[in-house]
């Protein structure tokens, strides 16, 4: 499915997307020019560039299902390019000799191929009108952040664009389930072991309970985690590489610490949150899902050890 279906706020969307045709426009200097909509209402772009792609940027609210999703989506599409038909004359005095041969339509996520569908009928319905600011060719393109990869990359350098995690999965593998499919591996033993010892005096249901979480922060996090490295692989290598200098530290703090499990536990957590959250490019949220599956892997597989 292209893009993210993570919600955006429309206000979001449009900086966000105002940021990386800045940055794929760069050189030479006002290859691109932003079309402000404060005054006088907007002309059904957002942008235009030297090369002739016009931008318009939607990102649809409170939609409930994908039937929802394209109808709004549809409805925007029809607006906008009816607005870019009727503002003929406006635009001719913004655009200058610019003429305007792909407008472009970007969205967070789409996933029915009928928004494509409408695409072709709008653009044939211009066509036929012939407006002066418009080329003989003109065609409407749909895409989504996925088509600005290497300007996101740029952006979370700078720490302007920042991977998050709003919504998580509703329900996820259940700790008896895992263990039943992974049974015979060390994984479920040394979870089992550390289980026991940080829950020490604790009742079976509330050893029970953390060790759902652990599976649940682990599960959860590997796709976070898969999701991140597809959409932003050097933030990834980044974030591993913090993952992977702080485990080797984890051996000699683990054999040296004096507070006991629940409270080293809860220490080592806190600490490596707080140090993600200074690696660009991931949001807090993002920062506090990441720092869960590490610390839940390094139960697993033993670089977090009790006596």
């Amino acid at each position: 499915m292209p893009g993210d279906v993570t919600p955006w706020k429309p206000t979001d969307w449009e900086r966000h997307i105002q940021q990386v045709l800045k940055l794929r426009y760069a050189l030479p200097v006002g290859s691109y020019q932003h079309v402000p909509a404060d005054i006088k209402g907007d002309c059904g772009i957002e942008g235009f560039a030297s090369d002739g792609t016009a931008y318009q940027c939607y990102a649809c609210q409170d939609w409930t299902d994908f039937a929802v999703l394209l109808k709004h989506q549809k409805d925007k599409m029809t607006l906008d390019i009816g607005k870019l038909v009727k503002r003929e004359a406006e635009l001719l005095t913004i655009l200058g000799d610019i003429r305007i041969g792909i407008w472009t339509f970007v969205l967070p996520f789409f996933n029915n191929k009928d928004i494509l569908k409408h695409a072709r009928k709008k653009e044939t319905e211009v066509r036929s009108k012939s407006p002066k600011h418009t080329t003989p060719d003109f065609r409407i393109a749909v895409i989504t952040g996925d088509d600005f990869q290497k300007e996101k990359q740029s952006l979370a350098k700078q720490d302007l664009y920042k991977f998050d995690v709003e919504t998580l999965p509703a329900t996820v593998m259940t700790a008896a389930k895992w263990m039943d499919q992974n049974k015979g591996l060390t994984l479920v033993s040394n979870i089992t072991r550390k289980t026991d010892i940080i829950g020490k005096d604790k009742s079976t249901a509330t050893k029970y309970k953390f060790l759902n979480q652990m599976v649940k922060n682990y599960t959860i996090g590997t796709g976070v985690l898969n999701r991140l490295e597809q959409e932003m692989p050097e933030v990834f290598e980044a974030v591993m590489k913090k993952k992977t200098d702080r485990e080797g530290e984890l051996e000699t703090a683990s054999a040296t610490t004096t507070l006991v499990p629940g409270q080293f536990f809860d220490a080592t957590l806190a600490q490596y949150k707080e140090e993600l959250r200074f690696v660009s490019g991931i949001s807090p949220r993002a920062a506090d899902v990441l720092a869960r599956e590490a610390v839940s892997d390094w139960l697993m597989r033993c670089p977090l050890e009790f006596e």
